[in-house]
């Protein structure tokens, strides 16, 4: 999309990244000793298990090309809600950050992490059989909010479904598309202020945008506020915690440190890349009824014996390929590490992620509870 630099860099889908060295060497020869991570030592909370352990392919020789995936609709309607002192951004670390509130949201919003959205986004689609959503509202919902809605790609597949209702999308970054349907609009707002509109909305979305919150319990009571009564609030996201069910993950593996290290950088943030497992009481303190809720397991990588979760397995490594770069731009420089180091550990971690002989996978979750 008209990036050399990030043409060179980054690895064409279904191949694995160069190999750093043949040596890999333990101990970066800089003049600062290696610093040892900043991790969590337990598993963090987990919620009930609902899938069985996915089965690993036999044959080791897996063809793990990715296919095209191409969303070519246009719209002629212009619906978009900005202010022109927030059309700027910033840059840092050679990336581009959201100019409005800057610094509260720690990964960037450049082209880069805009294709990653739609990689997200057509994953979700592929573990959900093409769901949009869990929650059972009426049919023929009026009031559609979706929360940290990043380039806008859910309330535009909303407005296919949902004609006469009215979506609005809310983000920090003006990063979303002018031309769409007239039923879709957009806002720049941080959605952790107070909320000042007349609520009465059917469904609160908010996905892959949890973990980057400071204070979710007053962010669900607002949605509890705002919701009409019988109204539903959903929350999607993956617990950034790697996991594997047969034993084949080493204690050491690169891709589970970094995303420890992950954890512990947005700690420093004041967020919890753990808080999705954390779920059900925080809808029950706001006063939400019929809780419900679904684990999802994502594999890493292509070694998953069916070919659907392969696929989903090849596009989710490399989302975490881009995330480990959209991580190391910013926020894993808070956990203090010789730069030489740290870069040493992302090459092994992004090496790692295409080993198929470690059945590793992270838990997709949604929560969705009623007023």
């Amino acid at each position: 999309m008209g990036d050399p630099l990030r043409d060179e860099e980054r690895p064409s889908a279904g191949k694995a990244p160069a190999a750093a060295t043949e040596s890999q060497p333990i101990e970066a020869k800089v003049a600062e000793p290696r610093k040892p991570p900043m991790m969590v030592t337990e598993d963090p909370p987990n919620i009930e298990e609902q899938d069985p352990p996915l089965d690993a392919a036999d044959d080791e020789d897996i063809n793990d090309d990715d296919d095209d995936f191409d969303d070519t609709d246009m719209y002629s309607s212009e619906s978009v809600t900005i202010r022109s002192s927030i059309l700027d951004h910033e840059y840092e670390y050679g990336r581009r950050y959201h100019h409005y509130r800057h610094g509260r949201y720690p990964l960037p919003n450049d082209e880069i992490e805009q294709e990653r959205e739609y990689l997200k986004h057509v994953i979700h689609m592929e573990q959900t059989g093409g769901k949009l959503f869990n929650a059972p509202i009426a049919p023929n919902p009026q009031r559609i909010l979706d929360l940290c809605t990043g380039t806008g790609l859910w309330p535009v597949a909303v407005a296919k479904l949902f004609p006469s209702a009215e979506i609005t999308g809310i983000d920090l970054s003006p990063i979303q598309p002018f031309m769409v349907p007239p039923n879709v609009k957009f806002m720049v707002d941080d959605v952790e202020d107070e909320w000042m509109d007349r609520g009465g909305y059917d469904l609160i979305h908010l996905r892959h945008s949890c973990i980057y919150l400071k204070d979710l319990d007053k962010l669900i009571s607002n949605c509890y506020t705002h919701l009409q009564e019988g109204g539903w609030l959903e929350i999607t996201d993956y617990c950034s915690f790697v996991r594997c069910d047969d034993g084949t993950m080493p204690e050491n593996h690169a891709p589970a440190q970094v995303a420890m290290m992950m954890h512990q950088a947005l700690l420093q943030y004041g967020m919890n890349a753990y808080v999705i497992n954390e779920l059900e009481d925080k809808f029950k303190n706001a006063g939400f009824k019929n809780i419900q809720c679904r684990v999802v397991k994502t594999p890493i990588g292509a070694w998953a014996k069916d070919p659907t979760q392969r696929e989903i397995g090849i596009l989710f490594r490399d989302n975490i390929v881009e995330l480990v770069g959209a991580l190391a731009a910013k926020p894993l420089k808070t956990l203090g590490w010789d730069e030489a180091a740290l870069e040493l550990l992302l090459v092994e971690a992004r090496k790692g992620l295409w080993d198929k002989k470690v059945h590793c996978y992270a838990n997709f979750i949604s929560w969705w509870a009623q007023k």
